[in-house]
């Protein structure tokens, strides 16, 4: 399958949407330093169709073991790998920082503070 496939490093912001009229996002920079967004609303949509599905709420899938996410952006579907570095916040340039699992686990609570899910593929989730 074909991916758009992002570092988890290149995330700059990731927009929980707490008031009714906020989307709910995730924007992060591409190697030519252009902003792109991945809509959560967007994503919901294409995965209830892809899965037919009744829930509106499941944006992608998420595999702890591999650690990535991918997102059913609209065309190809978004991959978000998480690199084996340290990442420091210490400009704030990356949204998320510290280990490897600890980016990782970052992303999946600030995806669940807002109304959306995603699919675990991996038996380690509940680790």
């Amino acid at each position: 399958m074909e991916y758009v496939v992002i570092p988890d490093t290149a995330i700059f912001a990731i927009n929980i949407g707490r008031q009714d009229n906020e989307s709910s996002n995730i924007v992060y920079r591409d190697e030519n330093g252009r902003l792109h967004s991945i809509d959560f609303e967007i994503c919901a949509a294409n995965y209830s169709a892809e899965h037919n599905t009744a829930s509106k709420n499941c944006i992608g899938e998420r595999n702890r073991k591999e650690l990535y996410f991918i997102f059913y952006t609209s065309g190809i579907k978004t991959k978000v790998v998480f690199e084996k570095i340290q990442v420091g916040n210490i400009l704030r340039y990356h949204r998320l920082s510290g280990s490897i699992v600890t980016r990782f686990l970052e992303l999946r609570n600030s995806i669940i503070k807002t109304k959306y899910t995603t699919h675990a593929l991996s038996w380690e989730e509940g680790l």
